[in-house]
């Protein structure tokens, strides 16, 4: 009886150890925020993935090396500062007002963000196009629907317009009016 459990026991790891190898299952790829497709975004850095969701209360600040820190300052889902907010993994988010100066977007989707950062500079930016290809779904593959977008301002307020802005407007407005009355 010993000799036949010996027998099948040394059989049995024969069999095993001739039979090819299964391959281990490889990882999801990692997901990183500079995956998105960066010809239309133009974003300067990025940070994220990062797990959890976007709020004033879980994320009220951030900051990027060299342009300092950023506070929380509207999130799409309010309506107030985002025109459209685009759906699905890629679309355009409209602003409700022109943006200048650096500031930072936060695109949530699934159970992470990532946090890109931006100049608008002295012209502004009114809309980004975007995608999700930097924020990592539930199984960690790339591109979850948008759910939604918050903006960091410094001081987590919009910034306002150069005085030289503010008195070319207002030439312009004088020069309209000037034109105006003498045609009427």
């Amino acid at each position: 009886m010993l000799r036949t459990v010996t027998a099948a026991a040394l059989a049995a790891s024969a069999i095993l150890a001739a039979a090819p190898a299964h391959a281990a299952m490889a990882p999801p790829a990692t997901v990183d925020c500079a995956d998105s497709a960066t010809g239309s975004f133009g974003y300067i850095a990025c940070r994220g993935p990062i797990g959890g969701n976007v709020s004033p209360s879980q994320t009220p600040s951030v900051a990027f090396d060299g342009y300092g820190s950023f506070d929380f300052f509207v999130a799409s889902d309010d309506g107030s500062r985002f025109i459209g907010a685009g759906s699905g993994n890629s679309g355009t988010l409209t602003f409700a007002q022109t943006l200048y100066g650096p500031f930072v977007l936060a695109l949530k989707g699934g159970p992470t963000y990532s946090l890109y950062l931006f100049d608008g500079g002295s012209t502004g930016l009114d809309s980004l196009a975007f995608d999700t290809l930097g924020i990592a779904k539930g199984n960690g593959t790339a591109g979850p629907g948008l759910s939604h977008a918050a903006l960091f301002t410094p001081g987590g307020t919009l910034p306002v317009p150069e005085p030289g802005t503010w008195a070319l407007m207002l030439a312009g407005l004088a020069s309209v009016g000037w034109l105006a009355r003498r045609r009427g």
